[in-house]
């Protein structure tokens, strides 16, 4: 306890004793006092009360009595003539010339806080001794504030005990519960500040320390005391002796100590402490105790030698950097210098070190150095400049960036980019006039620096709007805001890495935001054989010519009538969605879509109006999907829509395409308004789906096109979807009619004759039926190849060598006597019979093989009384007055009706097979046969049944009236040469009429 120069010492000396407890120091203001002084890193701190005009030392560190005291005293007489420190603010007071601010072994500044304001406490303050400047870590701050806590609530205490009785055991009890509370505050502090305290009693060599202490040097059973050499033994084995001589002397001699040094703990290893001592004598100046405090240090030591390997990685940056680099004090004065500022400068580190930047240079170059380099100082700002050294011989780029300690300066040698814009204002001389656009880029010295514009003729001017000034220095891309071009303008740069030479054409950005094409060619300067330091680039406007080109591309992709695309473009289209298909695994779909009856719109209102139909067509089109869908007219009234990326689930995209095929079908059912008339144009569409690339494009138009024409078949004005069985018989119509041509080619037909009866059995006529003798197929019967025939227009010719081959059967049974009275019957189409020539090519058969005409029967069907009936019964009456025999075939199933039939020069109907099948079974049979009968014969007609294979229908048919049978009962279709033997055999059972 230090002796009290006051009458508050009482009262500081009974709290002083009723706090003491093993293992904690007896006055918490002194352990306070250590701690602010280990906190500030101050060799002495001190905490004071003001008592009317005069300040009471309370607790102390790091000074002796006297010293405490004098400082004391020194501090009332300096706050006696100004203010002390209020709540919470720092006084900072020079010891210079001031005698008793602070001991002579204490040289440094005077530092003063007061303490929180309080209304039952009389003002203190907290000093401390620290050189200049001091400053406070913001950690160790925090912790100065929570002890100035801790100090207010002793001084309470002090209070209460100086009131208090000291023999009464409540007051003792008060006493105790402060000093437990002050003692965890304290605590709390060393914790905060990561210090720890201790003392050691000399004469018994006891140590008390406190729990953060006892942390950092890894203590343990805190409230038990242990000793000098317990303490010593958690030091590394080399600082032992060392630390036991410090606390000897310590003890001794009263000599304090602050060392760094290492402990070992047994958990984890080797850490570095600070270790500070102090001596604290009694009232006669004997050391009595030892106190201090020990702080881990091991981050800061970690981070000394982090910052060590940073600066040596720093330094051999330095070394490695390729330009010349130089550092700089406050002065200008070289404090470092790597190898290339040597070499560049032309002088060595030793002859440099601490000489002024500027001295080696002479008039203008040397005062325009050292101005930009003192303002860069001045300002904070970096400088650059470019000057001329006649010294050196060389142009200098100087880039100076201020620091804390001076400047960072970079050297460039400039001297050859110098001497190229030297080059460059000769170019720009003579290439000024030029009409094509001259532009000359600086490629830049490394890779890391983008290339920049640094000449440019008028034609440049006169073309983009730009000013030079506006453009030099600036990157090229300023001209090219289009990604395309910026992408060609990086091939190009490519290319000249290669070639030296690059050609492209570039769409240029104006001023005004405008554009144009220029045909730009670029070629490379080189200062030596591997440096490429500037391109030259020469454009001509070909906006002209890009148009022209951009118009002929439309007219080769586009229909001119719709703007639509047309098939080149869609097939292109259509290419790549099955590429993309086949990547994301979305379905796809393709609609074709013709136009009903548009011929007749063209035909009676004229083609103009056709085409404003098919333009509002197209946009209705356009208008029903989606943007990203395809529209595209193949010619004439045919358009094919396509529409991708439906779905991935196949039934969900056929269940779209659906739903899109049946809204275009309803918008163009929609009437159309042209020239203030209602025009209506329904469509036949077929829609095919497509995923991936399984078909080829071609096919998928095929396809839709099969679906198309099925839709047309079902009546027009209808929706349907490709069905592969479908393609599968078209592709067989397709071999056949293939197959077709070369058969007529080859004469590979062959006519087999089925004989016609009378009501008597005897044959008075044939019916000429085709068959085709296929080479690998064998006989094909007519059913299967004579719908493609028609479909493919070879009926025509099939049909006129059935005509001739019938009549020259017909002149060779002339001959025998016993067939000369047999008529045969020629079928006839309706292509057939609508050709222009087919009158003729009768009259040529019959003239040329000079047969009876009355002999030859045309078996006519009923779907020609469907339309033209003018034309059809003027053919009919052409070919009844050169005597031909005229049947209705399969009657009853077509489209006559009664007023048709009695116009028509007709000799015979004919039942159709499929009422004479079931005459006997089906009522309905029997009576159409009956009614077709009575009908021939109010008409004059002769009636002939066909398809009769039982005696029973022959019969039946017989009673109600019939007049010639045909069929299986009297004999099939038979070659020419079988019939022929019946015919000449009586013994057949065949009867000619003769």
């Amino acid at each position: 306890m230090h002796p009290s120069p006051d009458a508050s010492l009482p009262a500081e000396t009974a709290l002083s004793g009723a706090i003491s407890a093993p293992g904690h120091d007896a006055n918490p203001l002194d352990r306070a006092a250590a701690l602010a002084a280990q906190l500030t890193a101050s060799p002495g701190a001190l905490v004071m009360e003001q008592g009317g005009t005069t300040w009471t030392p309370l607790g102390w560190s790091g000074l002796s009595n006297e010293q405490a005291i004098d400082m004391a005293q020194a501090l009332a007489r300096h706050w006696a003539e100004g203010a002390a420190p209020n709540s919470g603010e720092v006084q900072t007071i020079s010891a210079d010339g001031h005698h008793g601010f602070a001991p002579s072994d204490h040289a440094g500044n005077v530092h003063a806080m007061g303490l929180a304001d309080a209304a039952d406490l009389a003002p203190a303050a907290l000093i401390w001794i620290a050189p200049a400047p001091a400053v406070v870590p913001e950690t160790a701050a925090t912790a100065v504030h929570i002890l100035t806590d801790l100090i207010n609530d002793q001084r309470r205490l002090l209070r209460s005990v100086a009131i208090q009785t000291t023999s009464a055991t409540p007051g003792h009890h008060l006493v105790d519960t402060a000093a437990a509370e002050t003692l965890s505050r304290l605590s709390l502090t060393e914790r905060t500040a990561g210090v720890g305290s201790w003392s050691i009693d000399v004469a018994t060599h006891h140590m008390h320390y406190s729990a953060e202490c006892a942390n950092i040097l890894g203590l343990h059973e805190l409230d038990t005391a242990c000793d000098l050499d317990l303490m010593v033994s958690r030091y590394a084995p080399e600082w032992r002796s060392g630390i036991r001589q410090r606390l000897e002397r310590c003890a001794v001699l009263g000599e304090g100590f602050d060392e760094e040094i290492q402990v070992v703990l047994p958990t984890h290893g080797f850490k570095w402490v600070r270790t500070v001592g102090e001596a604290v004598p009694d009232a006669r100046g004997q050391v009595v105790r030892i106190q201090g405090a020990v702080q881990d240090i091991s981050a800061q030591k970690q981070a000394q030698e982090e910052t060590l390997r940073l600066a040596m990685r720093l330094t051999t940056t330095l070394a490695s950097i390729t330009e010349a680099f130089v550092t700089l004090d406050r002065q200008c004065c070289f404090t470092y210098l790597n190898q290339e500022s040597e070499r560049l400068l032309q002088k060595s580190t030793a002859d440099l070190l601490g000489q002024p930047v500027w001295q080696d240079f002479a008039g203008p170059q040397a005062e325009r150095l050292r101005e930009q380099l003192t303002r860069a100082l001045t300002t904070n700002r970096r400088v650059e400049l470019e000057e001329h050294f006649p010294q050196l011989g060389k142009w200098l780029e100087v880039r100076a960036y201020p620091f804390a300690e001076g400047l960072a300066v970079y050297f460039r040698d400039v001297t050859d980019r110098r001497r190229s814009q030297e080059q460059l204002m000769l170019l720009e001389t003579s290439v000024a006039q030029l009409n094509d656009i001259v532009v000359i880029i600086e490629t830049g010295a490394t890779t890391d620096q983008e290339a920049r514009i640094v000449f440019a003729n008028n034609a440049f001017e006169e073309q983009t709007g730009y000013a030079r000034d506006e453009v030099m220095g600036q990157t090229p891309r300023l001209l090219l805001g289009l990604d395309p071009a910026v992408g060609k303008l990086r091939e190009m740069a490519a290319a000249l890495q290669r070639t030296r030479k690059a050609r492209a054409e570039l769409e240029v950005r104006r001023k005004n935001q405008t554009s144009f094409w220029v045909e730009l060619e670029v070629v490379t300067v080189q200062a030596d054989a591997q440096a490429v330091t500037h391109w030259v680039a020469v454009g001509r406007d070909i906006t002209q010519r890009k148009t022209a080109e951009d118009m002929i591309r439309h007219l080769a992709l586009y229909d001119p009538l719709t703007d639509l695309p047309n098939r080149q473009l869609l097939m292109e289209r259509l290419q790549k969605a099955l590429f993309q298909s086949a990547r994301s695994g979305q379905h796809g779909a393709l609609m074709f879509i013709d136009l009903d009856n548009f011929k007749i719109i063209n035909d009676t209102q004229g083609h103009h109006v056709g085409d404003q139909l098919l333009k509002l067509v197209a946009i209705r089109l356009t208008q029903s999907v989606r943007k990203t869908d395809t529209v595209a007219r193949l010619g004439g009234d045919e358009f094919v829509v396509m529409v991708d990326d439906l779905s991935t689930d196949a039934e969900a995209a056929a269940r779209k395409a659906q739903t899109l095929a049946d809204k275009v079908l309803s918008m163009l059912r929609e009437p159309f308004q042209i020239a203030g008339h209602q025009h209506y144009a329904t469509p036949s569409i077929g829609v095919t789906a497509f995923i991936g690339q399984r078909d080829d494009v071609g096919e998928l138009l095929k396809q839709a096109d099969l679906a198309m024409y099925q839709a047309k078949s079902l009546g027009r004005n209808n929706v349907c979807f490709f069905d592969p069985v479908l393609q599968s018989r078209m592709g067989a119509d397709a071999a056949i009619s293939s197959d077709l041509r070369v058969a007529l080619r080859e004469q590979q037909f062959v006519l087999y004759y089925q004989p016609q009866v009378d009501r008597r059995g005897v044959i008075i006529g044939v019916e000429a039926l085709v068959r085709w003798e296929h080479p690998t197929q064998g006989l094909v019967l007519p059913a299967e190849f004579i719908p493609v025939a028609e479909d493919s227009g070879m009926i025509l010719p099939l049909g006129q060598w059935v005509l001739e081959t019938a009549c020259a059967q017909l002149a060779a049974w002339a001959e025998w006597p016993q067939t000369a009275g047999l008529s045969v019957a020629v079928n006839v189409s309706v292509h057939q019979f609508r050709h222009p020539d087919f009158v003729d090519m009768v009259m040529a058969a019959i003239r040329d093989t000079g047969v009876s005409p009355h002999r030859l029967k045309l078996e006519l069907t009923e779907s020609l009384l469907a339309d033209r009936m003018e034309v059809t019964i003027e053919k009919m009456g052409m070919l009844k007055a050169l005597g031909v025999t005229l049947s209705l075939d399969d009657f009853g199933v077509g489209y006559s009706s009664l007023s048709v039939l009695k116009r028509l020069p007709l000799d015979q109907l004919k039942i159709d097979k499929g009422f004479v099948a079931d005459v006997l079974t089906d009522p309905n049979d029997a009576a159409i046969s009956r009614a077709i009968i009575a009908l021939a014969q109010s008409l004059s007609l002769q009636v002939v049944a066909e398809g009769v294979e039982t005696m029973e229908q022959r019969e039946f048919l017989a009673y109600q009236g019939c007049d010639q049978f045909q069929g299986y009962l009297f004999a099939p279709p038979l070659p020419i040469k079988t019939l022929d033997a019946h015919l000449r055999n009586p013994s057949s059972g065949m009867m000619v009429l003769v």
